[in-house]
């Protein structure tokens, strides 16, 4: 039964792509994650399972390819990185001048927020990159428009996830849902852009997590102070605020992958992705 389900999966990529993602999401809605650490472990065995989906998909090609290009990736994903690090900057110098207090252990609290945010970059890279990527390939490598189909899947719902479960009755939200979907969606676009071109997924996560984990890393030092809707969904006094923040950074996102497509982009064969991927 389960060999037949195995060779299902691999001869189905689109379905085994959908399967992982339902899996994902009935994850994120059912498994508690009160605390960092919590996030961690679950988004690290969440790490395990879509390698399982995806080997389904593409074998062990595109978990195999991660002993080069690491640097390159890192290197061109630089703008975003110094973004968020000036964000996460900006975030340390607010909370020190409102005097918010620290934990009771950050040393502890900013290692497990770093080790939370690597997971969770190496996940979703795994998850809405690699495997929408791959299975879109396989199923319509063939197609003209395989690659643009590939990027508009995986962008949107890379984007789509990170505001999963908000008020759909409040105008504010639904602004933060669409410019949040925009700012990730336009961030993953880069990072596919460097998948293509490097197929080293692991590198991917890791500036992905980076990238997370400089604009956010205060939250392991400092206790939290209010909390509104979802993560990323905040409907409170700073609703309109965070809302033109997410546009902003959408903006900001868009002309970093322009330079990211402009350096990288133009040098992908993309021949070769539809003949050996």
């Amino acid at each position: 039964m389960l060999k037949k389900y195995i060779e299902f999966m691999k001869k189905s990529p689109l379905i085994t792509a959908a399967l992982c993602i339902v899996y994902v999401v009935v994850c994120f809605n059912t498994v508690p994650t009160e605390t960092n650490f919590q996030f961690f472990i679950v988004r690290t065995l969440l790490c395990g399972a879509s390698c399982f989906f995806l080997y389904q998909i593409s074998g062990d090609k595109t978990l195999a390819s991660c002993y080069v290009s690491t640097g390159y990736v890192i290197k061109n994903a630089i703008g975003f990185l110094l973004m968020s690090l000036i964000m996460g900057s900006v975030l340390l110098i607010s909370n020190i001048e409102e005097k918010v207090p620290l934990k009771e252990n950050p040393i502890l609290g900013f290692i497990i927020i770093f080790l939370m945010f690597i997971s969770v970059g190496l996940f979703e890279e795994l998850a809405f990159r690699a495997v929408i990527n791959d299975a879109i390939i396989y199923k319509f490598r063939e197609k003209k428009y395989v690659f643009v189909l590939s990027a508009v899947v995986s962008s949107l719902v890379f984007g789509a996830a990170h505001v999963l479960g908000f008020d759909p009755s409040s105008p504010v939200a639904w602004g933060q849902a669409v410019a949040k979907t925009l700012e990730s969606g336009v961030f993953g676009l880069a990072l596919l852009i460097l998948y293509w071109k490097t197929r080293n997924i692991w590198a991917c996560g890791l500036a992905h997590g980076l990238f997370d984990f400089f604009a956010g890393y205060t939250e392991g030092l400092f206790v939290p102070v209010g909390d509104s809707g979802s993560s990323y969904i905040n409907t409170g006094e700073d609703g309109v605020r965070i809302l033109i923040t997410y546009f902003i950074v959408a903006a900001i996102n868009a002309v970093l992958t322009f330079i990211v497509w402009k350096k990288v982009g133009k040098t992908i064969d993309f021949e070769k992705i539809r003949r050996e991927w």
